[in-house]
């Protein structure tokens, strides 16, 4: 399970959820000494994750099928397609047609000797921050999973592997109560295709600095914390599978070939650990060919 190479032939889907409730304004200080607000900080890591999967499908020159790619964001404006278009879920060489205007953004990277260092990309800006009232974080998920179920009931996706969906919040869902929140995620996490069932990642990030934080934490740490938000997203979030493991123990620190069950999720994140999250959230066990 999990182990389907990325191919023209057997594409991915891939889909984040972006909140853009008015308090994704308040300012956070990033790993480089940025003062952004969250909204912004979502919106570059987005966008890179964006323009990296799209130099991961880049072959002679040409961008190849290997992903449909789905960018919705949530307010009170209510849930809609951050990249355009009548269809939510478009194929990435579609996406590569079209030509946003492009910005740099500097990461703080940790050095393998413990260290940090300055890297600036430049990408292209597929979406743009937006902020507006509440946070109808349901209703989001529940368009998501009408988008990807039909991905997965169509008959050329069966083999592939399965969608990854990344919902990115500073804060609690707004139209539903706790039950209906976990139903809704359960109902995400049980669509399938033949080589596992749909990866569900939340990642919740916040603006304040040295508070307790959670990155691909076990069950037991989850239960450690006394924190019902923290709960109730790590009820919401998938196991990740073993083929990522490696990823997760490197980006927290864990030594090699120990066995835990990571959950995908991030509390209280950074901007560091955003980037870290979407970058191992978009990658499947074998990458793309």
């Amino acid at each position: 399970m999990y182990t389907q190479e990325i191919t023209c032939k057997h594409r991915t889907a891939f889909v984040i959820a972006v909140d853009q409730s008015l308090s994704m304004r308040e300012s956070l200080v990033t790993e480089c000494g940025h003062m952004l607000s969250k909204g912004d900080v979502v919106t570059y890591a987005v966008n890179r994750i964006i323009s990296e999967m799209m130099a991961r499908a880049t072959r002679e020159g040409k961008v190849r099928d290997y992903y449909d790619i789905a960018v919705m964001g949530y307010s009170s404006r209510g849930v809609e397609s951050l990249l355009g278009g009548v269809r939510k879920l478009i194929s990435i060489s579609e996406l590569s047609d079209r030509r946003p205007e492009k910005r740099s953004f500097a990461v703080n990277h940790r050095t393998a000797e413990g260290g940090s260092a300055v890297m600036n990309y430049s990408f292209d800006m597929w979406i743009e921050p937006s902020f507006d009232g509440s946070t109808p974080m349901y209703e989001a998920l529940s368009e998501i999973r009408d988008l990807v179920g039909e991905w997965c009931a169509e008959e050329r996706n069966a083999g592939s592997f399965p969608p990854v969906v990344i919902n990115i919040t500073d804060g609690e869902v707004s139209d539903a109560d706790c039950d209906e929140l976990r139903t809704m995620a359960d109902g995400i996490k049980s669509l399938r295709t033949d080589d596992g069932n749909v990866l569900l990642m939340n990642i919740h990030i916040t603006a304040a600095a040295g508070v307790p934080h959670l990155l691909f934490p076990t069950e037991e740490e989850v239960l450690s914390e006394d924190n019902r938000y923290a709960r109730l997203l790590a009820d919401c979030s998938s196991v990740m599978p073993e083929p990522f493991a490696e990823l997760i123990r490197d980006s927290r620190g864990d030594s090699r070939g120990s066995r835990r069950n990571y959950l995908a999720m991030g509390y209280n994140s950074s901007a560091e650990e955003l980037f870290v999250m979407l970058n191992i959230g978009s990658r499947s066990v074998n990458g793309a060919r």
